[in-house]
C-alpha cells in the first residue's frame, strides 16, 4: 500500500505545480501553455487510477 500512498503524493503535487503554472500564466497574460495542461491533467488522470486501486484493495 506503500506504492498507493506514493501515487497520490505524486498526482497532488504534479497537479498543484503544473495546474498552478498553467492557470496563473494563464490568467496574467492568456498564454495557453499546452505543456503544462498535459502534466495537470497526467497527474489528474494518475490521482484518479490511485483512489480507484486503493478502494478496490480496501473491498478484499
Amino acid at each position: 500500500m506503500e506504492i498507493n500512498r506514493f501515487f497520490l503524493m505524486f498526482a497532488t503535487t504534479m497537479m498543484l505545480i503544473f495546474g498552478g503554472v498553467f492557470l496563473i500564466r494563464y490568467l496574467r497574460s492568456g498564454e495557453y501553455l499546452v505543456t503544462h495542461l498535459l502534466s495537470a491533467l497526467a497527474g489528474l488522470l494518475i490521482l484518479v487510477i490511485s483512489l480507484l486501486w486503493r478502494q478496490k484493495n480496501k473491498e478484499r
